[in-house]
């Protein structure tokens, strides 16, 4: 019984290592920054969602470029960057 508790959770913990996002998003909001030097990220209290297509988790980010408000989502498993209108 013990032996297949510890397999349990050996198993479940390589199937995390293998779903989770592979940045987190602090890692996001910076790689944003870095990338769009005139972009900087706005710290909000929703900061992911879920992506319809694929039931992945996605990082949505409020940034000012000069004086305007932008939205923006970050994809941490493809490092994708989608800015919103």
């Amino acid at each position: 019984m013990i032996i297949w508790f510890i397999i349990g959770i050996g198993c479940t913990t390589l199937l995390y290592e293998f779903v989770k996002p592979s940045y987190t998003y602090a890692e996001a909001k910076a790689i944003v920054e870095q990338r769009y030097e005139e972009v900087d990220v706005i710290d909000s209290h929703s900061t992911t969602s879920t992506q319809v297509e694929t039931g992945k988790e996605i990082y949505r980010m409020t940034a000012m470029k000069g004086s305007k408000k932008i939205q923006l989502v970050f994809n941490p498993y493809t490092k994708e960057i989608i800015f919103l209108k």
